[in-house]
């Protein structure tokens, strides 16, 4: 039985620019199976698309827009900004070319379990029906609840990691088989206890390009005090927009680097994160179990 029926949840989605995809986030976020948790909206930029697309939502009480100037990549400054203002005692982290299905907070919450942080992934659309559901000849919930139907069509459209679409009954054969093992947090689909986050100090801010650093570097420094995760795959799903990639292997092996300096320092609680260090607060593991 699940004990957070009433968690008070704050749903972070990061955005850089692009507001036509937020548009289509939020009308998924606002048709959602449950409505009892408020939306952030952490745009690494200041622009004034953004700020005028989103007059239209000035009067909703749901809905709070943080941002910054744009002086590069600063998404995980963004965050930290956004869990500071957080309300929600629970974090869920979406990334603003992600369409979440409509039950999809709903089955974060379903699945809260202490001490872990819930993994989903996401089915990569291809060109073409990005384009159509972002110039709304197709509608995304249509595609979630006829996704058999669209699967062929989507793999002419080269659309990747397909089978991530498939929605699978909780606590099904099938689905304790294919979420057994220990997933990696991916950073555009994840969600964890706002105080867990504020004990590792939140997300490092030397990380300063995109990959690794919003997702990978986490995931280990959560391990460390025994925050494992758990996979929410074919439960909480959701569909990635096609675009270009933002990094290359270059920026992937430099962030690798950062973190396995990190790695070797046992920086498990980082320095430059939501609050800022300048001593070495590295804490032992039973530490925490005592403080839990």
């Amino acid at each position: 039985m699940n004990d957070y029926k009433n968690i008070k949840i704050s749903v972070i989605v990061s955005v850089y620019k692009d507001s036509e995809a937020l548009e289509l986030i939020l009308n998924s976020l606002l048709n959602q199976t449950i409505n009892d948790f408020d939306i952030i909206i952490s745009e690494d930029c200041k622009s004034e698309e953004m700020k005028n697309f989103l007059e239209q939502y000035k009067n909703n009480p749901r809905i709070t827009h943080l941002f910054q100037e744009d002086n590069g990549w600063q998404k995980n400054i963004a965050l930290n900004k956004a869990v500071r203002n957080a309300k929600g005692d629970y974090l869920i982290f979406l990334d603003g070319d992600i369409l979440p299905y409509s039950d999809f907070v709903q089955k974060h919450r379903d699945n809260i379990t202490h001490s872990r942080i819930l993994c989903g992934k996401r089915v990569e659309l291809g060109s073409f029906f990005s384009k159509l559901i972002r110039k709304k000849y197709l509608n995304a919930f249509w595609l979630e609840k006829l996704y058999w139907l669209f699967l062929p069509f989507l793999a002419l459209d080269k659309a990747r990691h397909v089978e991530e679409g498939a929605k699978l009954k909780k606590g099904s054969s099938l689905e304790k088989k294919l979420n057994k093992k220990r997933p990696m947090i991916i950073g555009c689909n994840f969600s964890c206890f706002k105080k867990d986050l504020e004990f590792i100090n939140g997300f490092d801010e030397d990380y300063t390009t995109p990959s690794v650093g919003e997702d990978i570097d986490l995931t280990w420094r959560f391990q460390y005090f025994d925050i494992d995760s758990k996979s929410v795959r074919y439960l909480a799903n959701t569909f990635h927009l096609y675009h270009p990639r933002t990094w290359n292997k270059e920026t992937v092996d430099n962030n690798n680097k950062i973190m396995k300096k990190k790695w070797d320092n046992e920086e498990f609680i980082c320095y430059n994160g939501l609050v800022k260090k300048e001593k070495n607060l590295k804490k032992e593991k039973t530490e925490k179990k005592e403080n839990k």
